[in-house]
């Protein structure tokens, strides 16, 4: 049975992992920390998501790798949406369509999901953003959501800020 100390050592270690990667829960990895966003077409909220991470983590320093899937990949991002986010530098077509597979998830530090993620997909760790409003029917409130939502993800993915 271990004595008070070693119980006392091990909360310790294991606050300090937590604080270091409350993501994962590890000491900081070297290698970028692997988002995988997942929306149901894979051509709206996760592509968007996406970039707009990729852009935010670039400007602060924090490294991320990632990626966006669709549960039913379909072109589902209409005009005047487009030429809103291109008005921004947002570009969500700068990679290419493709359709969520168990080797995304496998993969993935953490998954982000838009919409209900199939039966038998389960991530290691994930965050449920089903509630943000819609891009297409309110991109404003959708904007702001979003835009909060990846603020805090990037503090805790960099606690030193």
């Amino acid at each position: 049975m271990p004595t008070p100390i070693d119980r006392r050592t091990l909360l310790s270690a294991l606050l300090a992992a937590a604080i270091a990667n409350p993501v994962t829960g590890a000491a900081r990895p070297s290698h970028p920390t692997k988002i995988l966003f997942v929306c149901q077409y894979g051509s709206v909220k996760s592509p968007i998501a996406r970039e707009l991470l990729k852009r935010r983590a670039a400007q602060l320093g924090i490294k991320v790798d990632v990626r966006a899937r669709g549960i039913t990949p379909e072109r589902h991002l209409p005009e005047e949406t487009r030429r809103s986010l291109a008005s921004e530098g947002i570009d969500p077509t700068a990679e290419p369509l493709r359709q969520l597979a168990a080797a995304d998830i496998e993969r993935a530090d953490m998954v982000i999901f838009f919409d209900k993620l199939p039966p038998g997909y389960v991530p290691k760790h994930s965050r449920d953003w089903t509630d943000l409003p819609s891009i297409v029917n309110d991109y404003r409130a959708a904007r702001l959501s979003l835009d909060q939502r990846i603020d805090r993800l990037l503090n805790e993915l960099s606690p030193g800020r």
